[in-house]
């Protein structure tokens, strides 16, 4: 066993380190993890944000697209009320009319049948 170590292998308390007292120096090879793993990170949260802006950037388009499409929807609609709103005035005009006719065929009726029992 070291000397730090006494017979049953545990550490005498004077080997031990001390970091309130004593400045340890971070050793190369983990400052060099460290950094790796804080770049890969990096990189990973850069690489969502990016996805994450790709994605709101077409749902922005397809929104667009929607409002567009249905802007032409509404467009057609309120056309299509305004031509329904001239069939019913044209029908509502033409069923006065088409009550005249009926009235004047009754007429001509009354005055076919009374010009047959004249003859």
């Amino acid at each position: 066993m070291s000397s730090a170590h006494d017979t049953k292998g545990t550490v005498r308390p004077e080997s031990r380190n001390n970091t309130a007292s004593n400045s340890i120096p971070v050793s190369d090879s983990v400052d060099a993890a460290a950094r790796r793993a804080f770049g890969s990170t990096t990189q990973y949260l850069q690489a969502e944000l990016e996805a994450s802006g790709s994605d709101l950037g077409l749902l922005e388009k397809l929104n667009d697209a929607s409002i567009t499409k249905y802007e032409g929807l509404s467009r057609q609609a309120q056309d299509m009320l305004v031509h329904a709103y001239k069939i019913k005035q044209t029908y509502n005009e033409m069923t006065l009319q088409i009550a005249q006719v009926d009235s004047l065929v009754k007429s001509v009726d009354t005055l076919e049948h009374v010009a047959q029992e004249l003859d």
